[in-house]
């Protein structure tokens, strides 16, 4: 058997996505609607696809704790051509990037493909059979419930009964339809629980057949299925993404698979989200084994990815829950739900605010949501107030100041303890406390503004004295931030977070140097961070961009950054899907937690958005993290409809054939707020910007990487002259 996947060549050193650090397969994409619970897993291996699912869903779940419903029902198929498998098969995205399956079989008599979409009222498969050969061809399609007393072919008990469809039996309604063939010349009745589809081809002949998961119907419907208009349906459900996805910022990047990357993982985020109980709209943090009611981590990161391509109304309804979750209190770390003692919770709350604030200028929002800010730091400083003893020898502990013992998450560890004081925890929960101060000064709240600056200045020199006191020194001197003050246990996660978004501390300090240095002397050979999760030996891949690759951003260290995207989307499948935690080989088969998990994908989404427009306090940066090879094609890079702090942004731009001349044209927002923009002109090595036209009102940098403009608004079309580096 022969696997082959959609993979790019690289050329002149110029990086491309290959997946050629894939885990070994299964590898798993996940149909259906945005925002839907009839979700249906496929998992594709060489020669076969294995379609998966269950028939409940999370609306009638409590969301107080971590509980999945069970994936009950599978269906093995298995394509073969004149009693034989096929002899290579290959795995994509529809059109590269849909959260549409397409699946290829390919003989030396032909072809068969399998396109599985998530329509409106079924799990729709289009098969398309193609007989390339000089003689007749037979081909098949043979769908197995595994297991005993599960599912039923009628025509296996009732010799007179149709063979083109499986019955439950049992685990759901007896007469459930549980998969039905249509378009098939016959329908051989092979053993119990087996639905086999048989087409004769003529030479060149082609033939077009459906298989389908009803989500609902019954044995009752199955004549009225069959003649369904099922080509209708699937050509709805691939028009509902794209229509979706046309809403967002459109990114303007030459590197197919990087672009594919970007709306593959787009679309994810909505795969990603189902209806839960009490009305609300859950993100959900996996597709089957973290397929629960919401944490406030991942969902929090999609909620402000969204905000940041634009579709605001999408992102505050996936996170309403969350932030409708609040004790009465104050406590926003939802100590009855699944994320209870992880004091960082009320931090990714407050982000997920104010970025909807930011980047939609709802000051509405911001009202409803800022007493629940206020009560939020007045509790921390109550917990916070806890910490603040001395030791029996009146020295401060390396903990003090900071939350009381809590629940790390993420492979943090005190010791061999889950339960401890966690920096990264810390680090958030006082981000929540800057944040309800931004947003008491924006209100004009004076008197909760003075309140909360007290709160804020006290927890943050406390910090500040922990990171310090806490931070592991090398032998040459060097310093980082473990995940436990004083500490060598536990995973790196999170700890970047106090340079970004938090900027606790400045891109130049030299803890998050030292903390930079640390982490990337332990690199996986295909270049990610090792040990930022519970394996030990093995990777959390989203790290890499969540957390790595936007420090490198924020230092502008582009190079280092747009290094680890193309290494985070090189472990993925050639589905754009990544499992939660992997070992580092090509081909491993060390996986653990969900096998779609959603940390990966929203860190693409969130990395590439940044790495073309990216804000730090009142500058805007332009292609800060561009692959330099990007410009070297000539092609344009650039992004429209950005959503920014500081308005609506489009701009575009690329260098001549002849590598001497950059041009562009940006469309600068107009802001309450004054601003300073940046266009970082990442050329290709050895190349620099030496001027640029008056018109443009911009200045080139005194070492020539990039354009600079101060107060910018309007359209500005820029013209930019480009020499070697002497």
């Amino acid at each position: 058997m022969i696997i082959t996947c959609t993979a790019g060549i690289a050329r002149d050193n110029v990086p491309a996505v290959s997946f050629n650090y894939a885990f070994a397969p299964p590898h798993r994409i996940t149909v259906a609607l945005p925002d839907s619970s009839n979700k249906t897993l496929l998992d594709a291996l060489p020669g076969k696809l294995q379609m998966s699912w269950t028939y409940e869903n999370l609306i009638y779940y409590s969301f107080q704790s971590f509980l999945t419903p069970p994936t009950k029902w599978k269906v093995n198929i298995e394509p073969q051509i004149d009693g034989h498998p096929f002899a290579q098969s290959k795995w994509e995205r529809s059109r590269g990037y849909l959260p549409v399956l397409r699946n290829i079989y390919h003989d030396g008599g032909g072809d068969m493909g399998l396109e599985i979409a998530g329509g409106a009222t079924a799990a729709i498969g289009k098969i398309t059979l193609t007989n390339s050969s000089t003689h007749n061809e037979t081909m098949t399609l043979r769908c197995e419930v595994p297991g005993n007393w599960i599912g039923y072919n009628p025509a296996w008990v009732d010799h007179q009964a149709p063979a083109d469809h499986l019955l439950a039996g049992w685990q759901a309604p007896a007469d459930q339809v549980v998969i039905l063939g249509i378009g098939a010349d016959e329908y051989p009745v092979a053993a119990a629980a087996v639905l086999t589809m048989k087409w004769n081809l003529k030479p060149g002949e082609t033939r077009v057949a459906w298989l389908i998961r009803p989500y609902k119907n019954d044995e009752a419907n199955v004549a009225a299925l069959r003649k369904e208009d099922w080509g209708s349906e699937f050509e709805s459900a691939n028009k509902e993404w794209v229509d979706l996805l046309d809403r967002a910022s459109r990114v303007i990047i030459p590197d197919r698979g990087v672009r594919n990357a970007f709306y593959a993982c787009l679309a994810d985020l909505f795969i990603m989200r189902e209806p839960i109980a009490r009305g609300y709209i859950g993100t959900i943090p996996g597709t089957q084994v973290y397929r629960s009611a919401p944490n406030a981590f991942e969902s929090a990161i999609v909620a402000v990815a969204l905000d940041q391509v634009g579709l605001h109304d999408q992102a505050e309804l996936g996170y309403r829950v969350d932030l409708d979750i609040q004790e009465p209190d104050g406590n926003w770390t939802e100590p009855k739900y699944w994320a209870h003692l992880m004091w960082g919770t009320s931090g990714f709350k407050a982000w997920v605010v104010m970025e909807h604030y930011w980047l939609s200028g709802d000051t509405a929002f911001l009202e409803k949501r800022y007493p629940q800010m206020l009560a939020s730091s007045r509790w921390q400083e109550k917990q916070r107030a806890r910490t603040r003893i001395l030791d029996p020898g009146g020295q401060r502990p390396l903990t003090y100041g900071l939350m009381p013992r809590g629940m790390g998450d993420g492979g943090l560890m005190d010791g061999d303890d889950m339960y401890g004081v966690f920096y990264t925890h810390n680090i958030w929960a006082l981000y929540e406390d800057k944040l309800a101060l931004e947003a008491a000064r924006i209100l004009n709240r004076t008197e909760d503004a003075k309140e909360l600056e007290e709160i804020y200045d006290r927890g943050k020199k406390d910090l500040l004295v922990a990171l310090d006191r806490g931070a592991i020194t090398e032998s040459d001197g060097t310093r980082w931030i473990s995940a436990v003050p004083g500490k060598v246990t536990g995973s790196r996660w999170g700890v970047l977070n106090a340079l970004f978004p938090t900027e606790l501390l400045s891109p130049s300090d030299k803890l998050i140097d030292g903390t930079l240095k640390y982490i990337e002397r332990n690199m996986s050979p295909g270049g990610i961070p090792v040990h930022t999760g519970w394996m030990k030996d093995g990777m959390w891949v989203a790290i890499a961009l969540d957390n790595l690759a936007e420090a490198h951003l924020a230092r502008d260290e582009g190079d280092a950054a747009i290094k680890l995207l193309y290494a985070t989307l090189n472990h993925g499948t050639p589905l754009y899907t990544w499992c939660e935690e992997r070992g580092q080989e090509p081909n491993t088969t060390k996986t653990s937690g969900d096998r779609q998990h959603l940390w990966t994908p929203v860190a693409v989404v969130r990395f590439l958005r940044d790495a073309l427009v990216m804000e730090q306090d009142d500058h805007l940066h332009l292609a800060r993290g561009i692959e330099r090879s990007w410009l070297g094609s000539g092609k344009e890079v650039g992004i429209q409809d950005a959503s920014t702090h500081f308005g609506t942004l489009t701009y575009r731009f690329s260098l001549d054939p002849s590598k001497t001349k950059l041009t562009g044209v940006i469309d600068f927002p107009t802001s309450k707020v004054p601003y300073n923009a940046t266009l970082h002109c990442r050329l290709p090595e050895g190349l620099k910007v030496v001027s640029v036209d008056k018109g443009s009102v911009a200045t080139v940098t005194r070492d020539g990487t990039a354009l600079e403009w101060s107060h910018p608004h309007g359209t500005v079309h820029f013209e930019a002259r480009v020499e070697p580096v002497s």
